[in-house]
């Protein structure tokens, strides 16, 4: 999990190696006149896979990028979403609902991008909202937490952990686990938590 301990600009196309393997589609050629190079190189990788890189929120294509008051919508969930502006050179700032500075470049904030969906749209996962402190205290042994700054946000008492197998978002009132392969679950079995969804029941 170097690269997410260390985040640099290469650990997004390292990160998403790793988690989903080796890419199954050939590189695509794509004409990306006006964006941004950390915005450029999600679209170049997440073109070379056929699972869609972002599930649980929605990365605009980029062919569908546009600019509403100076600020450019690149990431978008139900209740929130995310912009830079169009203005602001090679690695501008994110902002949140075109508001709220996040202090993140763009090229970290694909990094948290790219884990928070592995992370919170699995193939193999576990999740328990409000997990009492012995169940996450369980959790966090299991795990280690990731060393980058860029892991405390938005919120510093939710960080996320993880190893070569797994991803954790581990807070007060969540504890969300997303696996590579459903048998890296297996440790976290016995721990008397009541599991309020698992992959493997489905």
């Amino acid at each position: 999990m170097y690269e997410l301990d260390v985040v640099t600009p290469e650990s997004l196309a390292r990160f998403v190696h790793r988690w989903y393997g080796l890419p199954d589609r050939p590189p695509v050629d794509l004409p990306l006149p006006g964006v941004p190079e950390p915005l450029a190189g999600w679209y170049r990788i997440a073109a070379r896979y056929s699972l869609p890189l972002s599930r649980d929120h929605l990365m605009h294509p980029w062919d569908e990028l546009r600019q509403r008051r100076g600020l450019v919508r690149f990431w978008e969930g139900s209740t929130d979403w995310y912009s830079y502006a169009a203005d602001a050179g090679d690695d501008p700032e994110v902002h949140e609902n075109d508001e709220s500075p996040t202090g993140l470049t763009l090229s970290r904030f694909l990094v948290y991008v790219a884990v928070y969906e592995a992370t919170y749209a699995p193939l193999h996962g576990l999740v328990c909202m409000e997990p009492g402190p012995e169940a996450l205290r369980a959790v966090k042994i299991r795990l280690r937490e990731l060393d980058d700054a860029l892991w405390a946000w938005p919120d510093p008492e939710t960080r996320y952990f993880g190893d070569d197998d797994l991803l954790g978002h581990l807070g007060p009132d969540r504890i969300v686990l997303a696996a590579r392969h459903r048998d890296a679950l297996g440790r976290f079995d016995g721990l008397g938590i009541e599991w309020d969804w698992d992959t493997r029941a489905a």
